[in-house]
């Protein structure tokens, strides 16, 4: 085998092997040798298929998957004799013709993980912040789940449509006299108050009664979530078809028992141990955030191409992207996209270093753990969620880095120098928005 290393950058390498082909036939001999016991063929008995025939047929077959084998072997000789920490999996590409008598040659393109040094977070100062369930916090939880357990009864039909009752509605959008796509509904439930139609839309359903039809002009805002309805002007023509009054249980006692606890007491206990590990997560969030700062600004390393332009692609997609012919608005937005994808992958390597020399591993019983969660989230389809992410290695998989990385920040937390601060639910959610602002607006 001969090597050739060629340093494109820093983390791009690339190298060349050659297997002889005296290699390659005596790889490929074993296997006609193996066909030719293992084939049924008309006219041969079992087991007596003639070797020459066995070549004849089935060379091409066999010299391509022989000649894959020994490509990978001989590429991973190279990588494991260099120790090369691949980023991504290798490309490959075959220099010789997959023919007899010909000397296999391919080249490797390779892109290895950056090296550096974990700085020790022993020196960094992290705040934690640790908020007290107050009765105030859990009466404000039991009003909520008053409101979201109310019941309807349909109103007297001289009554007037007000804020908080729920109104069945027929409506007809049209756009210079032609109906639009996504105007129109038959017996369509708005809950006045929730905000989920436009304003002008909702204000105008206010003090109406039950079987009233009347039109209404609306102009959709410059920034409506549909592009081509924008700043339009439409005319909707609805139908009020009943109008029902919210009533809420009588007392906090049948609501526990609606929650299925036995007593007020019970139901309080269950939400203040809730309200507590919400507590928790949202100081953790916190940290991590910290965490994750002092990451993006202490580190300074050459990052894998691969791994930044996948990043990119991904937010990307995650990203709703109004068409623009500002070509320097569209350059700020490619820079913001690089700038994220760039820490995301810094961070990345640097959790997963930190993870690798402190021995983070992420066990079954974690996954499952997760697994479980999630399907709490779908209530009634937790056979086919648990299917989904079985039947889905790649999946299943994807359960392992968030866990693997909240592993690796709690080990940071517990070498850093941790301050404790005190603070009530309300700042602490309050922090927990101003970083969500943050991370938006950058």
């Amino acid at each position: 085998m001969s090597e050739k290393n060629s340093n494109m950058s820093p983390l791009e390498k690339s190298f060349k092997i050659k297997i002889p082909y005296t290699d390659i036939k005596s790889n490929m001999d074993l296997e006609f040798d193996n066909l030719s016991k293992s084939l049924k063929i008309p006219g041969f008995r079992p087991g007596k298929v003639p070797i020459s025939f066995v070549k004849n047929k089935y060379f091409k077959d066999v010299i391509s998957r022989t000649s894959e084998k020994l490509i990978q072997e001989e590429g991973n000789k190279t990588i494991e004799k260099n120790k090369y920490r691949l980023a991504v999996p290798p490309k490959v590409k075959l220099l010789s013709e997959l023919k007899e008598n010909i000397d296999l040659e391919a080249e490797f393109h390779i892109e290895v993980l950056p090296a550096f040094k974990i700085n020790d977070f022993s020196k960094i100062t992290l705040n934690k912040y640790i908020s007290s369930v107050t009765e105030q916090d859990v009466n404000n939880v039991i009003k909520k789940l008053h409101n979201d357990n109310k019941v309807f009864k349909k109103a007297p039909p001289e009554r007037e449509a007000k804020k908080n009752d729920r109104l069945l509605i027929s409506y007809k959008g049209f756009i210079e006299k032609e109906q639009f796509e996504g105007g129109t509904a038959e017996n369509q439930i708005i809950d006045l108050g929730n905000n989920a139609y436009l304003p002008e839309f909702e204000k105008n359903l206010l003090g109406k009664k039950l079987n009233d039809k009347f039109d209404l002009e609306i102009l959709f805002p410059k920034s409506y979530h549909v592009e081509n309805l924008r700043e339009k002007k439409a005319t909707f023509k609805i139908s009020i078809n009943e109008i029902s009054i919210p009533e809420l249980m009588k007392d906090d006692k049948d609501l526990a028992i609606k929650m299925g606890a036995k007593t007020v007491e019970e139901l309080k206990t269950k939400i203040t141990n809730e309200l507590e590990k919400y507590s928790e997560e949202l100081s953790f969030a916190i940290m991590k955030n910290q965490i994750i700062k002092n990451i993006v600004s202490n580190y300074n390393f050459d990052l894998p191409p691969s791994l930044v332009l996948r990043e990119k692609e991904i937010i990307k997609k995650s990203i709703k992207r109004e068409k623009e012919d500002n070509k320097e608005k569209n350059k700020k937005i490619e820079e913001k996209i690089r700038k994220e994808a760039e820490n995301k992958v810094k961070i990345g390597i640097v959790l997963s270093e930190m993870g690798i020399q402190n021995k983070v591993n992420v066990t079954n019983q974690e996954i499952e753990t997760e697994l479980a969660r999630i399907c709490m989230q779908y209530p009634g389809k937790e056979k086919e969620i648990v299917e989904y992410y079985k039947n889905n290695p790649a999946q299943m998989n994807s359960l392992k880095s968030p866990i693997f990385e909240n592993k690796v920040i709690k080990l940071i937390a517990e070498k850093a120098s941790v301050k404790e601060e005190k603070i009530s639910s309300e700042e602490l959610n309050s922090k927990i928005s101003s970083i969500e602002k943050e991370m938006t607006s950058n």
